[in-house]
């Protein structure tokens, strides 16, 4: 294989994808592929080249992907809902593979989750769509028979944040599991890394964080050092459920926090801290350099 200078990302205006797509951008000739060109430019560096290309779209897709070395993606599913017609995960990901089609790809490199890579798995009690979706992408990916890597994350610290409303750092359901919580600074480190050395990759890669925490210990952490007013919410999963039949949004809430209170993270990133460096960010750590930057919120 030879080395990888251009990378083209799907997903590059996303909450986890725009950070990815800059710290790429600081080693690679970056190419964004977005809907919105004009978001995107509020949102990228200026040395990240910006063309219009959709999921939907082969032949825009197929024009966007020429002259590429080779591809980050990242996209999300973000439903409840086993049967629609098009999931940018699987549909939109077999677009994509059959845009790739006699361009020379050398390495596709995607963003999944933890309940996606096959060694946790044995431990999943009843999995969410998103996994289930996003794993039925993953096999499309295989089958083009390009070199890739499926980075499986677990939770990233930036859903705290995320999560405050009403000046409360809110969640849904079981707060006691423990979770390696990943910062997206140091997991796009290590993307840069793989996509420096693709051939030491393997197929799935787990990503964790330096610290176990459960998700109270993670809240509590987080506010000591982010803003000592917020409080404390935690909405009964059962009320979420319930208003879920009334709301999509709600319910997939629902499913996604359901999932979240079963299923706590064993270790197994010893071999991604080996090739691609061990995190170093902790909550702790997070939440002081946001304090510094309330606007990000």
């Amino acid at each position: 294989m030879r080395p990888i200078k251009r990378i083209a990302v799907l997903g590059a205006t996303g909450r986890l994808g725009a950070p990815v797509a800059a710290e790429l951008a600081k080693t690679f000739q970056v190419r964004a592929i977005v809907r919105s060109p004009d978001k995107a430019r509020t949102m990228l560096p200026p040395d990240v080249e910006i063309v219009q290309g959709d999921l939907r779209d082969i032949l825009s897709l197929r024009a966007a992907l020429d002259g590429m070395d080779a591809l980050y993606i990242n996209l999300a599913t973000e439903t409840a809902d086993l049967h629609l017609s098009f999931y940018e995960e699987r549909e939109g990901i077999r677009n994509l593979m059959t845009a790739t089609r006699g361009l020379d790809i050398q390495y596709i490199a995607k963003i999944g989750a933890l309940g996606a890579y096959p060694p946790a798995l044995k431990n999943t009690k009843n999995n969410m769509v998103p996994n289930i979706i996003r794993m039925e992408g993953h096999k499309i990916i295989a089958a083009s028979g390009i070199p890739h890597t499926f980075f499986a994350p677990t939770h990233f610290m930036e859903l705290l944040p995320n999560m405050i409303d009403k000046h409360a750092l809110q969640w849904i359901g079981n707060t006691s599991v423990k979770i390696y919580w990943i910062s997206v600074v140091d997991y796009a480190r290590q993307v840069v890394k793989a996509f420096q050395n693709p051939e030491k990759m393997p197929e799935h890669c787990p990503i964790q964080g330096p610290e176990a925490l459960s998700v109270k210990q993670a809240m509590e952490q987080f506010i000591l050092n982010y803003d000592p007013t917020l409080k404390i919410r935690v909405a009964p999963l059962w009320v979420v459920r319930v208003i879920g039949f009334f709301n999509a949004r709600m319910k997939f809430l629902g499913h996604l926090f359901a999932y979240f209170g079963n299923h706590e993270d064993p270790f197994y990133a010893a071999r991604t801290w080996q090739e691609l460096g061990k995190p170093t960010t902790t909550i702790e750590m997070f939440a002081q350099d946001l304090r510094q930057r309330p606007a990000a919120i």
